[in-house]
């Protein structure tokens, strides 16, 4: 039984496409764990869902692929080309781990931890908000408590 000619186009119905895209690229990934078995092949396979998750395999690793490719390139003079939007999404990655990492200090802040980095001041400040979260803290828990015991009457 012989498989009918396929119409490379997209898939209009989004079922249809996310099971087509699940089955293709578990046959593609079938397809280079037995050609890395069968043919003693270093392979590195990278594959992003339309949803952006990420699906990969290496063999024997990805970070030796990747390192023997970026040398071969060096070697050869091919010039990695990344795409024009690569670059702004990296410099929003930086931006988001600065934000994150200022969060967590602020955070460890408000429970006590890591007070020596902070100067007399900036303890006034965390001092100042954290009394007027207690105080808003205060308000809405007597809030809620009268509310329960208007229901309860």
């Amino acid at each position: 039984m012989a498989r009918g000619k396929v119409n490379l186009q997209r898939i209009q119905n989004r079922v249809n496409r996310r099971v087509t895209f699940s089955k293709r690229k578990a046959g593609l990934l079938k397809k280079a764990s037995e050609l890395s078995v069968l043919c003693e092949a270093e392979i590195g396979l990278i594959i992003f869902s339309p949803t952006g998750k990420l699906y990969e395999f290496a063999s024997p690793s990805m970070n030796r692929i990747i390192g023997k490719y970026l040398k071969g390139c060096d070697s050869t003079g091919c010039p990695i080309q990344l795409p024009e939007y690569v670059e702004p999404l990296r410099l929003e990655f930086e931006d988001l781990r600065r934000q994150i990492t200022q969060s967590e200090k602020v955070c460890k802040h408000m429970i006590g931890e890591d007070l020596d980095l902070l100067n007399l001041k900036e303890l006034q400040q965390l001092e100042k908000k954290m009394s007027l979260g207690a105080r808003r803290i205060r308000s809405r828990k007597g809030k809620i408590l009268s509310e329960n015991v208007e229901f309860y009457k």
